[in-house]
């Protein structure tokens, strides 16, 4: 089992302050953070955890004042990029980040991206802890709700687990990548991390993405606009994600059936949490949009088929395979797939603006690709 290692709880500015002098007496710190996603309608972060020279921070974000400035005196830190910060699958920690505090976390060093690039099969946090430091971490807390008071006992030990052996498995790995040849690779993926944004939260444009739209008639399309809407109130009300409030099967339902009254609703899979308030309300909603249809949001733009473009892809996929068989190499090793997307729509003309491409790659590759740029079909 894992051990507990010895933690400090940050609950104030004091705490904060005291917790930012110790990381200015280092260059790196190992980062994680939780939420409560899944289980309220505007989901936050809840909890902050920081690994300083084997020294565990919890930085409590629901009890620390402050609000959107709430982690200020970590700011400068945080941001700086000559300030190593250690992560695992770092995108989340990043976007919601942005998103609660407006902090740009730089410096970012990701094991996961490490061990992708080496080829390993199993990237996940506990995967790549079990293979190097032989430890197996529960499960249990995967989905618990960061948001509940207080953090003890099976939860407090997974939020310390989250940090606790990422500096040693972060050092392995970063050996294992100098070893490998793979320093400048690993490096332009975490810059991507550090790129990372949270792209939740309403937006009525989704409504593209909900599985089954394209198949619902001109009268039903409308009409699932208008659940779509309502259902976001109805989220909001009951401080749940949308999802969970009522799923997107149900909408799709709902808009194709357009029902009139409460047996069709339950028919139809309308949980009881709804019909039992708001059956009268939705009933209307569903009549009002037939009445009176409102505006779809613009479909996306579909990509006008190119035949060039398409067969420069396949180019370079067939090479990109082969060439990863060749060195016995991860396929993102030799392109990524954003760099390959980029040079399959615009070509070789700018290696150098190609994104996630890199000095490395040019080098290597950068006759290779030109050549498949031009060849003929």
């Amino acid at each position: 089992m894992a051990r507990q290692a010895e933690h400090r709880w940050v609950e104030d500015r004091k705490g904060l302050d005291e917790l930012r002098e110790v990381l200015e007496t280092g260059q790196s710190l190992a980062l994680d953070s939780e939420s409560n996603s899944g289980f309220v309608y505007e989901e936050k972060l809840c909890l902050l955890q920081l690994n300083h020279g084997q020294d565990v921070w919890l930085v409590d974000l629901l009890t620390l004042p402050g609000g959107e400035r709430a982690l200020e005196p970590l700011r400068r830190i945080l941001e700086d990029p000559k300030y190593v910060v250690l992560a695992h699958g770092g995108e989340f920690d990043v976007g919601c980040l942005k998103r609660d505090y407006g902090i740009a976390l730089a410096g970012i060093w990701d094991s996961q991206q490490a061990a992708s690039f080496l080829g390993w099969e199993r990237t996940g946090y506990g995967a790549v802890v079990e293979r190097i430091c032989d430890v197996h971490l529960p499960k249990a807390h995967t989905r618990h709700d960061w948001g509940q008071r207080p953090i003890a006992g099976g939860e407090l030990q997974y939020a310390i687990n989250d940090v606790l052996y990422l500096p040693r498995i972060a050092a392995e790995l970063r050996l294992e990548v100098q070893e490998a040849d793979l320093e400048e690779e690993v490096s332009i993926a975490c810059g991507a991390v550090e790129q990372a944004t949270w792209n939740g939260g309403y937006k009525p444009s989704s409504l593209w993405a909900i599985k089954g739209v394209r198949r619902l008639s001109e009268e039903a399309l409308p009409v699932l606009m208008a659940l779509y809407s309502w259902r976001d109130s109805l989220a909001r009300e009951l401080d749940l994600p949308a999802g969970r409030a009522l799923n997107n099967e149900v909408l799709v339902a709902l808009a194709r059936n357009t029902p009139t009254c409460l047996e069709e609703l339950k028919r139809l899979g309308v949980p009881k949490r709804v019909t039992g308030r708001w059956a009268a309300e939705l009933l209307d909603v569903i009549g009002e949009a037939r009445r009176t249809p409102p505006d779809l949001p613009p479909q996306p733009a579909k990509k006008a088929f190119d035949r060039q473009i398409q067969r420069r892809g396949d180019r370079l996929k067939k090479w990109r395979r082969e060439e990863a068989e060749r060195r016995q190499v991860p396929m993102q090793v030799v392109l990524p797939l954003t760099a390959l997307k980029h040079l399959q729509h615009y070509g070789s003309e700018q290696l150098e603006s190609v994104p996630q491409l890199g000095d490395k790659r040019i080098r290597l590759y950068g006759e290779t690709l030109r050549r498949l740029d031009a060849t003929q079909p």
